[in-house]
C-alpha cells in the first residue's frame, strides 16, 4: 500500500508541483490550499495520512500553528515544513510546533524524497 501524504500550501502552483513530485516518488497525495480545510480533513480521518507537507506562510494559519494542531489530533504524524522564508522563522518556534523536518523552497525532489524516507522508514535510510 502506498503512503498517503497531505500537502498544504495556499499557492496552488506549489502544492500541485509538490503533489506531482510525490506521485513520481510513488506516494499518493491529497492537496489542500487552505490550512483550515486541511485541519478539518485531517481531524475527520487522521489515520488516513502517513505524513504532512505544509507551507509556513499561509493566510489564517501559519504552518507551524497547523502542525501543532495536527499533532494534538495525532501525535505521531511526521510533518515537514516548507518555507521560502527560512530566515524569518526561529528554530525554537519550529521545535515547539513539533515539525520533524524543514525544507527551503524551491523544494528539490531529492531532498523531499530523502526526508520522507527518513521519516517514514526509519533505520532503512542512512543519513
Amino acid at each position: 500500500m502506498k503512503d498517503r501524504i497531505l500537502v498544504v500550501d495556499d499557492n496552488e502552483m506549489i502544492s500541485e508541483m509538490v503533489s506531482q513530485m510525490l506521485g513520481r516518488m510513488g506516494y499518493l497525495s491529497v492537496v489542500c490550499n487552505k490550512p483550515t480545510d486541511a485541519l478539518t480533513l485531517f481531524s475527520r480521518v487522521p489515520e488516513r495520512f502517513d505524513a504532512v507537507v505544509v507551507d509556513e506562510i499561509m493566510p489564517d494559519l501559519r504552518g507551524t500553528e497547523l502542525a501543532a494542531k495536527l499533532l494534538r489530533i495525532r501525535e505521531d504524524i511526521p510533518i515537514i515544513l516548507i518555507t521560502g522564508h527560512g530566515d524569518m522563522i526561529s528554530l525554537e518556534k519550529i521545535r515547539k510546533s513539533g515539525v520533524r523536518a524543514t525544507l527551503i523552497k524551491p523544494v528539490l525532489k531529492d531532498w523531499l524524497e530523502k526526508t520522507l524516507e527518513r521519516l517514514l522508514k526509519p533505520g532503512k535510510q542512512e543519513f
